[in-house]
């Protein structure tokens, strides 16, 4: 079964939110989902043992800080037994990265609207493309569009998608959007579902987001693994 790894040498491009609501939409579906926390700040490993603290059920395993030489030995037993496996990557190159990229099925590069980001995220996908050109292989991935504006599309986010689509470069076909259920699920260590109305504005329009982000990444992977 796939192996999905999410980068971006930029902190705040919103990696670890795509992985976390990725897992856990996936995991709602029915799925069978293992998310690797390979990033050095584990922060979905900390969601996790929170939720334990606090008697709730992980609803998808959990694989904190592996060791960069079990890596792909990690990556191999669980996309033999579960139906996903996420894998938050660190935000530079290291072997680590290079070992996960190896081993995906597709790589997932989230990215703010802004040129600054918009640049990082282009150095992203030459990593994506210089680990592809070393393993003689294409390694298929897809720009995420990460803590878009629900309300308004700027000049200058019209401006990157465009520039995104003159170069040939794939763009998953639905965006994460800036929601504060988003950061709710971090600050009560919760699922959408588990986050009520009463505490979290938005709610349906998230849990709308959430799913059409999965439904995306789904198609994708299946586009890929197909050809």
């Amino acid at each position: 079964m796939p192996a999905i790894s999410v980068a971006n040498p930029k902190g705040g491009a919103g990696k670890t939110t795509l992985t976390l609501v990725l897992a856990s939409e996936l995991a709602r579906s029915g799925a069978a989902v293992t998310v690797i926390d390979a990033d050095p700040n584990a922060i979905i490993a900390g969601w996790g043992r929170k939720r334990s603290e606090q008697g709730k059920a992980l609803p998808f395993e959990i694989i904190a800080s592996p060791k960069e030489s079990e890596l792909v030995r990690v990556i191999d037993h669980y996309t033999a037994s579960h139906d996903f496996v996420l894998i938050d990557l660190e935000g530079t190159a290291s072997r680590m990265t290079s070992r996960a990229l190896a081993r995906s099925h597709l790589v997932l590069i989230p990215f703010n609207l802004s040129p600054i980001d918009a640049e990082l995220a282009a150095n992203a996908v030459a990593l994506v493309q210089e680990e592809a050109e070393a393993l003689g292989r294409s390694i298929p991935f897809r720009l995420v569009r990460s803590r878009d504006n629900a309300a308004i599309e700027t000049k200058t986010a019209k401006r990157i998608v465009t520039a995104i689509n003159d170069a040939a470069l794939p763009l998953l076909t639905a965006a994460l959007v800036e929601r504060a259920a988003y950061r709710d699920i971090f600050d009560f260590s919760a699922t959408l579902d588990e986050l009520s109305d009463s505490q979290t504005a938005g709610l349906p329009a998230a849990r709308r987001n959430a799913l059409e982000v999965a439904r995306a990444v789904v198609e994708a992977v299946q586009q890929e693994m197909q050809a």
